[in-house]
């Protein structure tokens, strides 16, 4: 039996476990509740994508993963609102806007906020069915063959993520499609999960890739910048003198940020 595999089982299985907990907190510690549920659910995913690799009967696996990238997207209405929350108060942190601007600009998040998390609920009471599925996720994990897997198929399952991500590297360093760059930092998220979990698991392989950390924050801001602009030309949150006036503030950031991204692609 591979200590390594079984031991990655169960990291899997306790965060889909701490998925169900953070689903079940009440009143406004829901929205971070939805967060941190999101987070963990996409940790059990990396670490399933890591046993797949090993795997001739994969239809399980791709099953069960299907199944929580399905809830992972029935939550992202929850989560837009939260981290449009989170970067007007960065905005306001760095100075861009100051505390009171800030203060209202929130205020209109929250309204979209609360009526999300309303409707969320009524379709679907205290999130009781998500949390019931993923309990039968839990159960179908479980039942994985994952202490046949050992160092080597590890290692394997490593490279095929480091090579999808030089991949999308390559691809978004010749691109402006939005896409290009929204796939890169999946790729960029998911190397990180799983070498988190590694180093967790399985320390002594020794898993680890140099200088994606800087980049996947420099993503992270690039990607806060792009959702502040992409509300700024619509309506529905902001107000419209509002979508103007960010729109002015937050367009050159973005792009100082983006080009930041390329240098970092080109070293």
């Amino acid at each position: 039996m591979a200590a390594e595999g079984a031991k990655l089982g169960e990291y899997a299985a306790k965060e889909l476990m701490r998925a169900a907990r953070q689903l079940g907190r009440q009143g406004e510690e829901r929205h971070d509740g939805v967060h941190q549920g999101r987070k963990s659910i996409r940790r059990a995913r990396a670490a399933l994508a890591l046993l797949a690799p090993s795997l001739h009967a994969a239809t399980p696996i791709r099953r069960l993963d299907a199944g929580l990238r399905s809830l992972c997207r029935g939550l992202s209405s929850l989560r837009d609102a939260d981290a449009l929350r989170d970067a007007l108060l960065q905005l306001a942190k760095d100075a861009v806007i100051g505390p009171i601007e800030c203060e209202r600009l929130c205020a209109q998040v929250s309204v979209l906020r609360a009526k999300r998390l309303s409707a969320a609920l009524q379709r679907d009471p205290d999130f009781s069915r998500r949390r019931e599925r993923l309990a039968q996720a839990i159960e179908r994990l479980q039942r994985l063959p994952w202490d046949t897997v050992g160092p080597e198929a590890l290692k394997a399952a490593h490279a095929v993520s480091v090579g999808r991500l030089q991949k999308a590297l390559k691809r978004a360093a010749k691109s402006e499609d939005p896409e290009d760059w929204h796939v890169l930092r999946r790729r960029l998220r998911r190397l990180r999960q799983q070498e988190s979990a590694l180093g967790d698991c399985a320390p002594n392989l020794g898993l680890r890739s140099e200088d994606i950390g800087a980049l996947a924050e420099q993503m992270s801001t690039t990607q806060d910048h792009a959702l502040l602009l992409a509300h700024c030309r619509r309506s529905g949150v902001f107000l419209a003198r509002d979508r103007a006036t960010l729109r002015r503030l937050v367009e050159p950031l973005y792009r100082a940020s983006l080009d930041e991204v390329l240098a970092r692609l080109k070293r």
